[in-house]
């Protein structure tokens, strides 16, 4: 069957997402690398006045016809790109769990780019486009994510609010280690036999947990030591919110 006639910007659009895209066969990029620069070689010699990339698109897509190695593989993967580049009209989207607000106060902003590129990575079985431009991508368990387009002046407050927030965070991650270096012992990652405290910042959260570089023997310090309960006590003493996460680390997102 033969490919859709595609515009230059379309075609070149296309095979980024495709020298992007992840393989099971890893000698398939090599093929799309060989199939490109010969391609090149022939303009570069006079040997075609062809456009380079719609010609070379061409090529890949009558090679996903054949019987090569990794050919229904190649075949799959240029559907999942052009049903991404189908599907993803908009500059700006905003990334949103199902059951998350809509507010999307504490979402992050995904550009065309990257969300191409994932959509071409999951497979266009997992990706469906609304009416209103929003893409939903399932995941390969249970649940989804909805992308939700937005105006770039929203998409720039957004990113700025979500700047701030981490910069927010990293000065709590400081002073909670200040705090803490007072009282317990922290990790020093210069010692080859590491033990202590570690704070963590991730978005909007700070992570205190224990960190030993051997296995230890007895009781465990952070816990039966009391050097969690002393941290959790220190942190409240000063006003912070804080929790046990199932992993036994305590967190502090405000």
């Amino acid at each position: 069957m033969p490919s859709p006639v595609m515009p230059e910007t379309d075609a070149n659009s296309l095979l980024g997402l495709l020298r992007s895209a992840p393989f099971s066969a890893p000698y398939l990029g090599e093929i799309i690398d060989w199939i490109r620069r010969s391609v090149h070689q022939e303009a570069e010699e006079g040997r075609g006045s062809y456009d380079v990339d719609a010609e070379a698109l061409r090529r890949l897509d009558a090679y996903a016809t054949g019987l090569g190695p990794g050919a229904a593989e190649l075949g799959r993967r240029l559907s999942d790109a052009r049903h991404a580049l189908e599907a993803v009209q908009h500059d700006h989207y905003l990334r949103l769990a199902v059951g998350q607000g809509a507010d999307g106060s504490t979402a992050r902003v995904s550009r065309r780019s990257e969300l191409l590129k994932l959509a071409t990575a999951v497979g266009s079985s997992r990706v469906a486009a609304g009416p209103t431009g929003a893409i939903v991508i399932t995941s390969a368990g249970s649940g989804s994510t909805v992308f939700r387009p937005v105006d770039p002046e929203v998409a720039h407050q957004l990113r700025g609010a979500a700047r701030e927030r981490k910069e927010a965070t990293v000065r709590r991650a400081a002073a909670v280690r200040d705090l803490l270096a007072q009282h317990v012992r922290m990790v020093d990652w210069s010692d080859p036999q590491a033990v202590g405290v570690v704070v963590e910042s991730s978005d909007t959260t700070v992570t205190m947990s224990w960190w030993e570089s051997h296995v230890a023997v007895g009781p465990s310090l952070w816990v039966e030591g009391g050097v969690r309960l002393l941290c959790a006590a220190l942190l409240a003493d000063r006003g912070y919110a804080v929790a046990m996460a199932g992993d036994g680390a305590l967190h502090v997102t405000a």
